[in-house]
């Protein structure tokens, strides 16, 4: 008797063990709605791999103020510099949009205004400020990668009609550098100290020079992925970070509207808009746009207002405003693609649960 009862202890006493952990790991995500365990298991392993088959270095996902994910590949964190290639090209976008603010020029300000060798009654000298980073200048631009000294930018002419062709490379960028330091007289990476980095309290990173003077501003950034986060809140935040506005809303929405010509791009920051497979087939492409079998330009299961940077080996800052989330993923390897890195994250999630 003494035995059976004691047996009859011991199985209520496991069944009140694993009634009460089953309820502890399914319960916060059924009562939170926030992303399941198993889906930020499943994006972790696509974006970071394991340590014998490594795919990057740093994962963080924040949503609405805490970060539900933060990991790291083996002999790094969130605080050592990594290269972001060309998500380098939206800081490019930032520096223009608080050179703007501060009246240093506009938008529609034509680089014949601004470049002394350039006759401002000529095509290239009638391009805007917009035209040249939102890619459709029509100027030549060198292959991604490609390295030229000022003489050779100075000297491209035009191969399309201002507005009519979507172009994507690091000559534009190259531009705006060479008119920081010779127009306006600034370095353009300790503008960016002052009028961004220092305001938020983060370091500006290292950046490669090109031709030895100008910072590239094309894929020369190195910077650290929680640093990259504060940046991605503050432009989920309209501008403003803890009090301090960076970029006025207004501007920050220049920075995200389309040209006609490419919908998916705007004033250096990649756009969730429809594009379809033709607008897949136009000039210089990325590789990560060109792989892309979906309808939007990022990701057709995640909304309209989500924009990125992007980088070479799948450098990702992703800014979701309607949903309270950012991402930061550095990549070692370029198999990866925006769709499937949302299809595992987002498995089965009510997006409404998240805004």
């Amino acid at each position: 008797m003494k035995f059976r009862n004691l047996f009859s202890a011991i199985i209520l006493l496991c069944l009140l063990i694993w009634s009460g952990c089953d309820n502890s790991s399914t319960g916060s995500e059924e009562d939170t709605g926030l992303i399941p365990s198993k889906n930020l298991e499943a994006a972790r392993e696509y974006a970071l791999g394991s340590d014998n088959n490594p795919r990057g270095r740093a994962l963080v996902i924040w949503h609405d103020g805490e970060i539900l994910l933060e990991e790291y590949g083996p002999n790094f964190d969130g605080q050592q510099l990594h290269t972001i290639f060309s998500g380098s090209k939206s800081f490019a976008g930032i520096l223009a949009a608080i050179a703007v603010k501060n009246n240093l020029f506009t938008f529609d300000t034509t680089l014949g205004e601004l470049i002394p060798e350039w006759d401002p009654e000529s095509e290239r000298g009638k391009v805007t400020i917009r035209q040249l980073l939102n890619l459709t200048s029509g100027i030549e631009t060198a292959s991604a990668g490609t390295v030229q000294t000022a003489e050779e930018w100075l000297a491209v002419d035009m191969e399309f009609e201002r507005g009519s062709t979507f172009a994507y490379g690091p000559t534009p960028f190259y531009i705006l550098s060479w008119i920081f330091v010779e127009v306006l007289g600034i370095d353009p990476i300790e503008y960016l100290d002052d009028h961004l980095f220092s305001p938020l309290d983060l370091r500006s990173g290292e950046w490669d020079n090109m031709d030895f003077f100008y910072p590239n501003l094309a894929y020369g950034a190195r910077y650290p992925a929680l640093d990259w986060l504060q940046i991605g809140i503050m432009l989920m935040n309209e501008g403003t970070l803890n009090g301090d506005e960076i970029i006025p809303e207004d501007l920050l929405n220049e920075l995200l509207t389309p040209s006609e010509t490419e919908p998916g791009y705007g004033v250096t920051f990649w756009l969730n808009t429809p594009v379809g497979q033709q607008k897949r087939s136009v000039n210089n492409l990325p590789e990560h746009a060109k792989n892309q079998n979906t309808d939007k330009m990022i990701s057709d299961i995640m909304p309209d207002d989500l924009f990125m940077k992007s980088g070479f080996l799948g450098q990702k800052l992703y800014v979701i405003p309607s949903l309270n989330i950012v991402i930061v993923r550095f990549g070692v390897i370029s198999v990866f693609t925006d769709e499937e890195f949302f299809l595992r994250l987002m498995d089965g999630v009510d997006q409404s649960s998240l805004e």
